[in-house]
């Protein structure tokens, strides 16, 4: 049995796209979805509740408040590995897309063969064409943490010091490294097997050595970012591997939840990287506890 879980949080459009290739691709008495709205207060999750009422297989949960992404999917696991009862259970952003049926036969031939804890599928972004799976760029020692920190900490004060000139300069800076440079993303959907990587957030098949090991795929101490580098020390910690999957393929749109927050760029950045320091204290201490 398979599990699918979609977090929700006020865009129904690209929930029900998400939801609606899950159903033309894997629908049927071995797959099971649940929706899980993040405290939604636009009326998108009573739509989305009209619009699946008659769906079997189709479960929608609702938080009474915004648990971020760690949480809000560790409410939708739970459901699935203790309600539901499923052997993999997948967690994918309300923004990806399903585009084949062999999505779940290649996922159990994948755990048959490799007994893995984790599998990615290749993740295409429809910005830019580009394959977000797999990602070499692995923070890994205290240290790296804490030069991640102080960098983001600096820019924080500038934000908060509402300094903009210094701060279009950095973003200039930072911006030199083209796409096409970027350890994150790939022209090819073809991986180096001899390089560690972790797997992206938006799409994590989660096998049923992991499910029979954690009740909770994501440390419920974030609330968003950073999310995969601590889900690699997790499979680090507990001997369970990962494993990227070229032939499964996901399409994904990109930070529609995220980007429906109206807020202004400067209020958007500080939260951004506010979470992005206290994500990385969580990873840190992974690193002081090994």
């Amino acid at each position: 049995m398979f599990g699918f879980v979609v977090l929700h949080y006020l865009v129904d459009g690209a929930t029900a796209q998400c939801v609606d290739s899950i159903l033309e691709y894997c629908g049927g008495e071995s797959c099971r979805i649940v929706i899980v709205d993040n405290d939604s207060a636009n009326g998108s999750f009573e739509r989305l509740q009209a619009r699946y009422a008659e769906t079997p297989g189709v479960t929608l949960l609702h938080n009474a408040a915004n648990e971020g992404f760690a949480r809000g999917n560790n409410v939708g696991y739970r459901y699935c590995k203790s309600q539901l009862h499923c052997d993999y259970i997948v967690t994918i952003n309300n923004d990806a897309m399903l585009t084949s049926a062999d999505f779940m036969p290649l996922c159990t031939e994948d755990y048959a063969q490799m007994h893995c804890g984790v599998i990615g599928p290749d993740i295409v972004s429809l910005k830019d064409g580009r394959h977000q799976n797999p990602s070499y760029g692995i923070i890994r020692t205290r240290s790296e943490v804490n030069r991640q920190i102080r960098r983001f900490r600096a820019i924080l004060l500038l934000l908060h010091l509402h300094l903009y000139e210094p701060l279009v300069r950095l973003k200039q800076w930072l911006g030199h490294q083209s796409a096409a440079d970027s350890p994150y993303t790939h022209a090819t959907a073809e991986a180096d097997a001899n390089r560690p990587y972790k797997l992206h957030g938006a799409c994590l098949i989660f096998t049923p050595a992991f499910v029979q090991h954690y009740d909770e795929p994501f440390d419920p101490r974030t609330f968003l970012y950073f999310e995969e580098h601590i889900l690699w020390m997790r499979c680090q910690t507990a001997g369970l591997t990962m494993h990227y999957d070229p032939r499964i393929v996901v399409k994904h749109v990109e930070d529609a939840s995220t980007d429906s927050m109206s807020a202004t760029t400067r209020r958007k950045m500080i939260f951004t990287l506010g979470n992005y320091v206290r994500s990385l204290k969580v990873l840190g201490r992974y690193m002081s506890s090994r």
